[in-house]
């Protein structure tokens, strides 16, 4: 009897450390995995960063070239305003002549 109870307090061990072998191993592997996909999720917010960078760069960019445009469209503006404001003084002179001229 005493046998026989030993060795059923023995298969409960070996079954206790078989359970505990086998959670651990899972533990293990499950750390694991999650260790891998937090470098994956790293990794991924990494390369959204370098996206989101480009992008801000591309969009400040535009925004330059839009701002060069702008200054070009203001710089033509003045010289077609300028060249417009000396036609007009000359068209005046011209006239101012031509009067002083048929007065005489």
């Amino acid at each position: 009897m005493m046998m026989a109870a030993l060795e059923l307090v023995n298969r409960r061990v070996s079954y206790q450390v078989e359970v505990c072998t086998r959670e651990s191993s899972e533990f293990y592997t499950r750390h694991h995995d999650a260790q891998k996909d937090r470098a994956a999720v790293r990794a991924e917010i990494r390369v959204l960063r370098n996206e989101r960078l480009a992008y801000e760069q591309e969009v400040l960019e535009t925004h330059v070239c839009r701002l060069e445009w702008q200054r070009q469209a203001v710089d033509d503006f003045a010289v077609e305003h300028v060249m417009r404001t000396q036609a007009l003084k000359a068209g005046a002179h011209i006239g101012t002549l031509e009067d002083a001229g048929s007065s005489s």
